[in-house]
Protein backbone atom coordinates (compact mmCIF):
# COMPACT_ATOMS: atom_id res chain seq x y z
CA UNK A 1 0.00 0.00 0.00
CA UNK A 2 1.78 3.44 -1.39
CA UNK A 3 1.65 6.00 1.70
CA UNK A 4 0.13 9.61 1.44
CA UNK A 5 3.86 11.21 1.37
CA UNK A 6 4.94 9.64 -1.48
CA UNK A 7 3.95 10.24 -4.92
CA UNK A 8 3.98 7.17 -6.44
CA UNK A 9 5.94 3.54 -5.93
CA UNK A 10 9.64 3.00 -6.76
CA UNK A 11 10.96 2.09 -9.95
CA UNK A 12 14.00 -0.02 -10.36
CA UNK A 13 16.56 0.72 -12.68
CA UNK A 14 19.29 -1.21 -14.40
CA UNK A 15 22.34 0.40 -14.84
CA UNK A 16 25.62 -1.48 -15.46
CA UNK A 17 25.86 -4.06 -12.58
CA UNK A 18 23.70 -2.78 -10.01
CA UNK A 19 19.81 -1.72 -9.67
CA UNK A 20 18.93 2.39 -8.77
CA UNK A 21 15.81 2.27 -6.90
CA UNK A 22 14.20 5.44 -7.16
CA UNK A 23 11.36 6.96 -5.26
CA UNK A 24 9.38 10.16 -5.54
CA UNK A 25 8.50 11.70 -2.34
CA UNK A 26 5.72 14.78 -1.49
CA UNK A 27 7.74 15.61 2.00
CA UNK A 28 11.18 16.07 3.01
CA UNK A 29 12.25 12.71 4.53
CA UNK A 30 15.12 9.94 4.97
CA UNK A 31 15.20 7.22 2.92
CA UNK A 32 17.18 3.57 3.27
CA UNK A 33 16.07 0.05 1.67
CA UNK A 34 16.74 -3.61 3.19
CA UNK A 35 17.59 -6.53 0.98
CA UNK A 36 17.37 -9.68 2.29
CA UNK A 37 19.95 -8.99 5.93
CA UNK A 38 21.26 -6.03 4.22
CA UNK A 39 20.33 -2.50 4.84
CA UNK A 40 21.33 0.28 1.26
CA UNK A 41 20.85 4.14 2.13
CA UNK A 42 20.06 7.21 0.43
CA UNK A 43 23.12 8.95 1.34
CA UNK A 44 26.13 11.46 0.98
CA UNK A 45 29.05 9.99 2.37
CA UNK A 46 27.23 9.33 5.59
CA UNK A 47 24.29 12.05 5.47
CA UNK A 48 21.25 10.63 4.88
CA UNK A 49 19.91 12.78 2.25
CA UNK A 50 16.06 14.91 2.82
CA UNK A 51 16.98 17.97 1.37
CA UNK A 52 15.82 16.21 -2.27
CA UNK A 53 12.04 14.51 -2.84
CA UNK A 54 13.46 12.47 -5.67
CA UNK A 55 15.54 9.53 -3.71
CA UNK A 56 18.06 6.90 -5.05
CA UNK A 57 19.18 3.65 -3.89
CA UNK A 58 22.12 1.73 -5.16
CA UNK A 59 21.57 -2.05 -5.08
CA UNK A 60 23.68 -4.84 -6.59
CA UNK A 61 21.93 -6.69 -9.21
CA UNK A 62 22.92 -10.05 -7.95
CA UNK A 63 21.68 -8.85 -4.09
CA UNK A 64 17.79 -8.00 -5.92
CA UNK A 65 17.61 -10.75 -8.22
CA UNK A 66 18.50 -13.60 -5.46
CA UNK A 67 15.97 -11.79 -2.56
CA UNK A 68 12.78 -11.28 -5.08
CA UNK A 69 11.68 -8.18 -2.97
CA UNK A 70 12.88 -4.75 -1.46
CA UNK A 71 11.56 -2.78 1.48
CA UNK A 72 11.59 0.79 1.40
CA UNK A 73 12.18 2.10 4.61
CA UNK A 74 11.94 6.32 5.28
CA UNK A 75 11.32 8.82 8.17
CA UNK A 76 9.21 11.86 7.43
CA UNK A 77 11.91 15.03 8.71
CA UNK A 78 9.70 17.61 10.61
CA UNK A 79 12.30 20.08 11.40
CA UNK A 80 16.28 19.05 10.47
CA UNK A 81 18.12 21.60 12.80
CA UNK A 82 22.09 21.32 13.63
CA UNK A 83 21.49 19.94 16.95
CA UNK A 84 19.16 17.27 17.64
CA UNK A 85 16.83 17.09 14.58
CA UNK A 86 13.16 16.37 14.61
CA UNK A 87 11.52 13.07 12.34
CA UNK A 88 8.35 11.14 12.73
CA UNK A 89 8.34 7.36 13.31
CA UNK A 90 10.02 4.77 10.91
CA UNK A 91 7.72 3.78 8.46
CA UNK A 92 8.09 0.66 5.74
CA UNK A 93 5.98 -1.24 3.37
CA UNK A 94 7.75 -4.06 0.66
CA UNK A 95 7.74 -4.44 -2.99
CA UNK A 96 8.05 -8.25 -4.38
CA UNK A 97 10.79 -8.35 -7.44
CA UNK A 98 11.13 -10.39 -10.55
CA UNK A 99 14.32 -10.49 -12.06
CA UNK A 100 14.51 -11.07 -15.77
CA UNK A 101 15.05 -15.33 -15.66
CA UNK A 102 13.25 -16.39 -18.95
CA UNK A 103 14.78 -16.16 -22.64
CA UNK A 104 11.63 -15.09 -23.81
CA UNK A 105 11.48 -11.48 -22.93
CA UNK A 106 8.23 -9.17 -22.92
CA UNK A 107 9.61 -5.30 -23.38
CA UNK A 108 7.88 -2.29 -23.53
CA UNK A 109 9.18 0.75 -25.70
CA UNK A 110 8.25 4.30 -24.70
CA UNK A 111 9.72 7.73 -25.62
CA UNK A 112 8.43 10.89 -26.00
CA UNK A 113 6.06 10.93 -23.69
CA UNK A 114 6.59 14.83 -22.99
CA UNK A 115 5.23 14.74 -19.67
CA UNK A 116 1.93 13.36 -20.90
CA UNK A 117 1.50 10.55 -18.09
CA UNK A 118 -2.02 8.43 -18.04
CA UNK A 119 -2.10 7.44 -21.93
CA UNK A 120 1.66 5.98 -22.16
CA UNK A 121 0.43 4.31 -18.76
CA UNK A 122 -2.37 2.70 -20.35
CA UNK A 123 -0.32 1.83 -23.50
CA UNK A 124 2.20 0.45 -21.46
CA UNK A 125 0.12 -2.03 -20.09
CA UNK A 126 0.06 -4.38 -22.83
CA UNK A 127 1.75 -7.39 -21.20
CA UNK A 128 -0.07 -6.80 -17.92
CA UNK A 129 1.82 -8.27 -15.47
CA UNK A 130 3.94 -10.50 -17.53
CA UNK A 131 6.08 -7.70 -18.69
CA UNK A 132 10.10 -8.15 -18.12
CA UNK A 133 11.46 -4.84 -19.25
CA UNK A 134 10.27 -1.50 -19.89
CA UNK A 135 12.67 1.24 -21.57
CA UNK A 136 12.29 4.60 -21.38
CA UNK A 137 13.61 6.08 -24.42
CA UNK A 138 14.03 9.67 -23.76
CA UNK A 139 11.90 12.96 -23.95
CA UNK A 140 9.28 11.50 -21.10
CA UNK A 141 9.71 14.98 -19.98
CA UNK A 142 8.90 17.86 -21.93
CA UNK A 143 11.92 19.60 -20.65
CA UNK A 144 13.90 19.90 -17.13
CA UNK A 145 12.71 23.47 -16.46
CA UNK A 146 10.95 22.47 -13.44
CA UNK A 147 11.60 19.56 -10.77
CA UNK A 148 8.31 18.33 -11.26
CA UNK A 149 8.90 17.42 -14.88
CA UNK A 150 11.01 14.50 -13.73
CA UNK A 151 8.28 13.26 -11.82
CA UNK A 152 6.62 11.85 -15.02
CA UNK A 153 9.07 9.51 -15.27
CA UNK A 154 8.40 7.97 -12.25
CA UNK A 155 4.63 8.26 -12.46
CA UNK A 156 4.91 6.02 -16.11
CA UNK A 157 7.36 3.52 -14.87
CA UNK A 158 5.07 3.06 -11.57
CA UNK A 159 1.78 2.80 -13.43
CA UNK A 160 3.34 0.07 -15.45
CA UNK A 161 5.54 -1.92 -13.22
CA UNK A 162 4.60 -1.19 -10.01
CA UNK A 163 7.84 -1.14 -8.55
CA UNK A 164 8.11 -4.97 -9.70
CA UNK A 165 10.34 -5.35 -12.60
CA UNK A 166 13.54 -3.56 -14.43
CA UNK A 167 13.34 -0.43 -16.20
CA UNK A 168 16.18 1.44 -18.23
CA UNK A 169 16.06 5.10 -18.76
CA UNK A 170 17.89 6.89 -22.01
CA UNK A 171 18.01 10.50 -22.02
CA UNK A 172 16.28 12.36 -25.25
CA UNK A 173 17.20 16.00 -26.48
CA UNK A 174 14.20 17.54 -24.77
CA UNK A 175 15.23 16.32 -21.15
CA UNK A 176 19.02 18.57 -21.88
CA UNK A 177 16.70 21.93 -21.95
CA UNK A 178 16.16 23.97 -19.25
CA UNK A 179 18.02 24.78 -15.82
CA UNK A 180 17.78 21.72 -14.28
CA UNK A 181 19.48 19.64 -17.17
CA UNK A 182 22.67 20.69 -15.19
CA UNK A 183 21.77 18.67 -12.81
CA UNK A 184 19.97 15.91 -14.45
CA UNK A 185 22.20 12.78 -12.65
CA UNK A 186 20.48 14.18 -9.36
CA UNK A 187 17.08 13.81 -10.43
CA UNK A 188 17.24 10.69 -13.10
CA UNK A 189 19.33 7.60 -13.15
CA UNK A 190 22.44 7.78 -14.48
CA UNK A 191 26.05 5.50 -14.21
CA UNK A 192 28.51 7.66 -12.06
CA UNK A 193 27.01 11.05 -13.16
CA UNK A 194 26.98 9.59 -16.85
CA UNK A 195 24.05 9.53 -19.23
CA UNK A 196 25.45 6.33 -21.54
CA UNK A 197 26.28 2.79 -20.10
CA UNK A 198 25.43 -0.84 -20.57
CA UNK A 199 23.54 -3.08 -18.29
CA UNK A 200 22.87 -6.83 -18.55
CA UNK A 201 19.22 -8.54 -17.73
CA UNK A 202 19.69 -12.45 -17.58
CA UNK A 203 20.95 -13.29 -20.98
CA UNK A 204 20.09 -10.06 -22.42
CA UNK A 205 23.04 -7.17 -22.88
CA UNK A 206 22.51 -3.70 -23.73
CA UNK A 207 23.97 -0.11 -24.42
CA UNK A 208 22.29 3.05 -23.49
CA UNK A 209 23.47 5.96 -26.09
CA UNK A 210 22.93 9.57 -25.85
CA UNK A 211 23.00 11.88 -29.07
CA UNK A 212 22.64 14.92 -26.65
CA UNK A 213 20.55 17.37 -28.78
CA UNK A 214 19.57 17.63 -31.97
CA UNK A 215 21.57 20.69 -34.13
CA UNK A 216 24.79 22.25 -33.88
CA UNK A 217 26.65 23.74 -30.29
CA UNK A 218 26.40 26.89 -31.82
CA UNK A 219 22.31 26.74 -32.72
CA UNK A 220 20.65 30.01 -31.36
CA UNK A 221 17.75 27.30 -29.70
CA UNK A 222 20.96 26.72 -26.86
CA UNK A 223 22.40 30.19 -26.31
CA UNK A 224 25.57 29.53 -25.84
CA UNK A 225 24.69 27.07 -22.84
CA UNK A 226 26.20 23.39 -24.91
CA UNK A 227 28.85 21.62 -25.59
CA UNK A 228 27.54 17.83 -27.01
CA UNK A 229 30.51 17.94 -29.53
CA UNK A 230 32.86 16.98 -26.74
CA UNK A 231 29.93 14.81 -25.31
CA UNK A 232 29.85 12.67 -27.91
CA UNK A 233 33.68 12.31 -28.32
CA UNK A 234 33.89 10.94 -24.73
CA UNK A 235 30.67 8.63 -25.21
CA UNK A 236 32.98 7.56 -28.63
CA UNK A 237 35.46 6.39 -26.06
CA UNK A 238 33.62 4.70 -24.38
CA UNK A 239 32.15 2.44 -26.97
CA UNK A 240 35.68 2.00 -27.70
CA UNK A 241 36.53 0.68 -23.68
CA UNK A 242 33.13 -1.65 -24.46
CA UNK A 243 34.39 -3.19 -27.24
CA UNK A 244 37.97 -3.66 -25.79
CA UNK A 245 36.14 -5.45 -22.62
CA UNK A 246 33.75 -7.63 -24.73
CA UNK A 247 34.49 -10.71 -22.88
CA UNK A 248 32.38 -9.10 -20.16
CA UNK A 249 30.41 -6.83 -21.78
CA UNK A 250 28.21 -8.22 -24.46
CA UNK A 251 30.92 -11.71 -25.42
CA UNK A 252 30.10 -12.16 -22.25
CA UNK A 253 29.48 -15.87 -20.88
CA UNK A 254 25.26 -16.72 -21.04
CA UNK A 255 24.23 -13.59 -23.67
CA UNK A 256 21.51 -14.84 -26.06
CA UNK A 257 20.59 -11.52 -27.33
CA UNK A 258 22.01 -7.63 -28.04
CA UNK A 259 20.07 -4.58 -28.03
CA UNK A 260 21.59 -0.89 -28.49
CA UNK A 261 19.10 2.09 -27.15
CA UNK A 262 19.13 5.50 -28.22
CA UNK A 263 16.40 8.32 -28.37
CA UNK A 264 17.92 10.02 -31.36
CA UNK A 265 18.09 7.26 -34.47
CA UNK A 266 21.99 8.16 -35.19
CA UNK A 267 21.98 5.45 -38.53
CA UNK A 268 19.71 8.67 -40.31
CA UNK A 269 21.41 11.38 -41.95
CA UNK A 270 18.47 14.54 -41.28
CA UNK A 271 17.95 17.61 -43.38
CA UNK A 272 19.56 21.23 -42.22
CA UNK A 273 19.88 22.54 -39.52
CA UNK A 274 19.97 18.37 -37.85
CA UNK A 275 22.24 17.05 -40.20
CA UNK A 276 25.17 16.93 -37.45
CA UNK A 277 27.99 14.74 -36.73
CA UNK A 278 27.77 12.51 -39.59
CA UNK A 279 31.15 11.54 -39.54
CA UNK A 280 31.02 10.45 -36.24
CA UNK A 281 27.73 8.78 -36.33
CA UNK A 282 29.08 6.63 -39.05
CA UNK A 283 31.97 5.51 -37.21
CA UNK A 284 28.84 4.48 -34.17
CA UNK A 285 27.07 2.70 -36.64
CA UNK A 286 30.20 0.76 -37.86
CA UNK A 287 31.69 0.00 -34.21
CA UNK A 288 28.23 -1.28 -34.09
CA UNK A 289 28.06 -3.21 -36.96
CA UNK A 290 31.88 -4.87 -37.13
CA UNK A 291 32.12 -5.59 -33.16
CA UNK A 292 29.18 -5.28 -31.32
CA UNK A 293 26.37 -6.87 -33.79
CA UNK A 294 23.30 -6.00 -31.82
CA UNK A 295 20.06 -7.64 -32.87
CA UNK A 296 18.17 -5.01 -32.78
CA UNK A 297 18.24 -1.29 -32.27
CA UNK A 298 15.03 0.47 -30.07
CA UNK A 299 14.83 4.97 -31.15
CA UNK A 300 12.50 7.34 -30.45
CA UNK A 301 12.34 10.98 -31.35
CA UNK A 302 10.00 10.40 -34.98
CA UNK A 303 7.41 10.73 -33.26
CA UNK A 304 5.94 8.03 -35.30
CA UNK A 305 5.89 3.64 -34.78
CA UNK A 306 7.52 2.30 -37.46
CA UNK A 307 10.21 -0.34 -38.55
CA UNK A 308 13.35 0.66 -39.67
CA UNK A 309 15.85 -2.02 -41.93
CA UNK A 310 19.13 -1.46 -43.61
CA UNK A 311 19.13 -0.13 -46.50
CA UNK A 312 15.72 1.34 -46.31
CA UNK A 313 15.28 5.77 -45.95
CA UNK A 314 16.56 5.89 -42.41
CA UNK A 315 19.53 3.73 -42.94
CA UNK A 316 22.20 6.46 -44.96
CA UNK A 317 25.14 4.78 -42.43
CA UNK A 318 24.98 1.06 -42.39
CA UNK A 319 22.44 0.19 -39.88
CA UNK A 320 23.53 -3.02 -38.45
CA UNK A 321 20.64 -4.38 -37.64
CA UNK A 322 16.50 -3.46 -37.84
CA UNK A 323 15.39 -0.91 -35.25
CA UNK A 324 12.11 -0.06 -33.51
CA UNK A 325 11.09 3.20 -33.52
CA UNK A 326 8.24 4.01 -30.91
CA UNK A 327 6.90 6.79 -28.46
CA UNK A 328 3.71 8.82 -30.34
CA UNK A 329 1.40 11.00 -29.50
CA UNK A 330 -1.14 11.29 -31.89
CA UNK A 331 -3.16 14.61 -32.72
CA UNK A 332 -6.86 14.62 -34.03
CA UNK A 333 -8.29 17.15 -36.02
CA UNK A 334 -7.80 20.07 -33.14
CA UNK A 335 -4.48 19.57 -32.73
CA UNK A 336 -5.21 17.85 -29.74
CA UNK A 337 -3.63 14.66 -28.04
CA UNK A 338 -6.01 11.97 -29.64
CA UNK A 339 -3.79 9.18 -28.26
CA UNK A 340 -0.43 7.76 -27.42
CA UNK A 341 1.26 4.71 -29.38
CA UNK A 342 4.74 2.62 -28.31
CA UNK A 343 5.92 -0.93 -28.91
CA UNK A 344 5.22 -4.58 -27.29
CA UNK A 345 8.44 -6.29 -28.45
CA UNK A 346 8.71 -10.20 -27.10
CA UNK A 347 12.60 -11.32 -27.56
CA UNK A 348 14.14 -14.51 -27.41
CA UNK A 349 17.52 -15.30 -29.02
CA UNK A 350 15.95 -16.96 -32.12
CA UNK A 351 13.63 -13.53 -33.26
CA UNK A 352 11.50 -10.92 -31.82
CA UNK A 353 7.78 -10.09 -32.33
CA UNK A 354 7.05 -6.23 -32.41
CA UNK A 355 3.88 -4.70 -31.72
CA UNK A 356 2.90 -1.20 -31.80
CA UNK A 357 0.07 -0.62 -30.19
CA UNK A 358 -2.15 2.68 -28.34
CA UNK A 359 -3.79 3.32 -24.86
CA UNK A 360 -7.25 2.43 -26.59
CA UNK A 361 -6.18 -0.75 -27.58
CA UNK A 362 -5.63 -0.63 -31.52
CA UNK A 363 -2.77 -1.86 -33.09
CA UNK A 364 -1.21 0.06 -35.81
CA UNK A 365 1.23 -2.55 -37.18
CA UNK A 366 2.95 -6.04 -36.45
CA UNK A 367 6.33 -7.37 -37.50
CA UNK A 368 8.18 -10.55 -36.75
CA UNK A 369 11.81 -10.61 -37.06
CA UNK A 370 14.17 -14.23 -37.43
CA UNK A 371 17.93 -13.37 -36.40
Amino acid sequence: MIHDCIDCLPTVFAIGNEYQIIIPFTKAAVVWAKVGDCLYYDDSNGILRSNINIHRIHIPMNVLDEAREYTIIYRIMTDRKPYFPVSEDEQSFTVPFRPVMSENINIYLLSDAHNLEKEPIEAGRFFGEDIDLLVLNGDIPNHSGSVENFYSVYRIAAGITNGTCPVVFARGNHDTRGIYAEEFCRYTPTCNGKTYYTFRLGSLWGMVLDCGEDKRDTNAEYGNTVCFHNFRLQETQFIYDVIKNSETEYAADGIKNRIVICHIPFTRIYKPPFDIEQELYAAWTRLMRDHIKPQLLLFGHQHCARMSYPGDDMDQQGMPCPAVIAGWPLKGDGDELSKYCGAAITLNPDGAKITFNTNDGEVLQQATLDF
